[in-house]
């Protein structure tokens, strides 16, 4: 059984393929905490995994690796006041900043322009699938091995300073954003339980979230100029009127 530490979350895994061990290796832990629990991924699992994803064709390996990220996400939010929230995270000194959009609007790209040009003060969380938690009365934002095409992950954690919906548009252009506005988006991004108990601490953390966090909206195209508007109002909290 291997022994990981994700979203500071200790759990065993009794994995079939090195795939799913190779995703995973930089979280492997070897400390003194005990796993909360145990993830035993099955054939029962996989094929579960290959219902939902609507796509048969996907590689028994690859499946296998959701369906741990799966069962991480399952005890996450029942037990620890977790959720994934589908997104490219990026930590800037020492704080996260969210964007979120469906996919092949231009999250990532828009990501990579403030690590250019933001260098060594930005420092990608994950490109895809982090994992949000409620601590304390405050949310952080964690890296796991779940992190898009790109492959971009870091094993860290960062407060949530802002989040931002992004769509595409010929003009950069920022506001801020209403809860309502961003509840409907966050929701979609994220893994819905099927147990009505979970959905629920689901829908109040999600709630939580957007009435703590400053919230933007950024219609924006493939430029420097995108990601300085961005960087403005979300770090500094100028908004351009004009």
């Amino acid at each position: 059984m291997l022994i990981y530490k994700i979203a500071d979350i200790v759990f065993g895994a009794k994995i079939k393929y090195p795939f799913t061990a190779s995703v995973c290796e930089k979280y492997l832990y070897s400390g003194d905490e005990k796993p909360e629990f145990v993830a035993e991924i099955t054939q029962k699992e996989i094929d579960y995994e290959k219902s939902v994803s609507g796509d048969l064709t996907f590689p028994e390996p690859y499946v296998e690796s959701l369906a741990l990220f799966r069962a991480l996400c399952n005890h996450a939010l029942s037990h620890r006041n977790g959720i994934v929230f589908h997104c490219s995270a990026i930590m800037v000194d020492g704080g996260a900043y969210l964007f979120t959009a469906p996919s092949g609007t231009g999250k990532s790209t828009h990501a990579r322009l403030w690590c250019e040009m933001l260098k060594d003060r930005a420092v990608m969380i994950n490109d895809d699938k982090p994992i949000i938690r409620y601590i304390d009365g405050e949310f952080y934002v964690y890296g796991t091995p779940w992190n898009g095409k790109h492959r971009l992950d870091n094993n860290v954690r960062a407060p949530i300073k802002a989040i931002c919906k992004i769509y595409q548009s010929k003009e950069n252009v920022i506001e801020k954003a209403s809860v309502k506005e961003m509840l409907f988006t966050v929701f979609n991004q994220t893994i819905r339980p099927t147990d009505e108990a979970d959905m629920d601490k689901l829908l109040d953390i999600i709630d939580k979230m957007l009435k703590q966090t400053p919230l933007y909206k950024l219609g924006c195209n493939v430029s420097r100029e995108a990601a300085e508007t961005s960087y403005k109002a979300m770090v500094e909290g100028v908004i351009d009127e004009n």
